[in-house]
């Protein structure tokens, strides 16, 4: 299998596995790869004819059995592969995803087990995304996004895996299990603001929605 099919499969069960929906829209993942509908669709024909997805019209795309079986084994991949890089290497979590996305697709099953048993046997990432198991069991998130959260403390416990957002929380001391207190919002302004180390933030709301946590009580 090419590296950009396994793109398209990893990408394919993440935004199945966000929105709790079976299919994928050609729009979305169009939008998510920024390439042409022209692009997708020749690429989920060919996926199709090698038994990874099914396309079933006004509805979108499916992973079929073993479509799904390939994108966990990824999935499982990069994330172990993450933890290995911020824990042996000492890299910063927002120069994970890179390394990460190269090194899944060259990794045999036995050196990911090898890999995971020596790492401990991980449960999560580093941006706290829980890591498949070997027979393809994934944990359900239960967090919630910090946009949608009441005032009160709450516990960072995942945040999207995006470089500019990861650096931007860098500035603010802010990381995985750090625990901050939501002081107030301004739904109107798209702005909640927040309280680390003794200093207020003001958070915009594509910011806090990519911020996940529960509150602590």
């Amino acid at each position: 299998m090419f590296s950009a099919e396994e793109d398209y499969l990893k990408i394919l069960y993440e935004l199945s596995h966000e929105t709790d929906s079976l299919y994928v829209k050609s729009s979305v993942l169009a939008k998510t790869f920024n390439y042409t509908m022209q692009s997708i669709n020749e690429m989920i024909k060919r996926m199709a004819k090698k038994g990874f997805v099914e396309y079933v019209p006004y509805k979108g795309i499916k992973l079929t059995t073993l479509g799904k079986s390939e994108a966990l084994r990824l999935i499982r991949a990069h994330r172990v592969w993450e933890v290995f890089l911020a824990e042996k290497l000492g890299l910063p979590w927002e120069a994970l995803h890179e390394e990460a996305e190269k090194l899944e697709h060259v990794t045999s099953e036995e050196v990911l087990n090898r890999l995971y048993e020596y790492l401990g046997k991980p449960t999560h990432c580093m941006h706290g995304n829980p890591i498949p198991s070997a027979e393809g069991f994934i944990n359900k998130n239960k967090d919630q996004s910090l946009w949608i959260s009441k005032k009160g403390w709450f516990k960072i416990t995942r945040v999207i895996d995006d470089k500019d957002l990861l650096s931007y929380l860098n500035d603010l001391s802010i990381t995985i299990n750090t625990e901050i207190f939501i002081d107030k919002k301004d739904d109107y302004a798209g702005i909640i603001y927040i309280k680390n180390d003794d200093e207020i933030h003001a958070i915009t709301k594509q910011i806090a929605g990519s911020i996940f946590g529960l509150p602590v009580n």
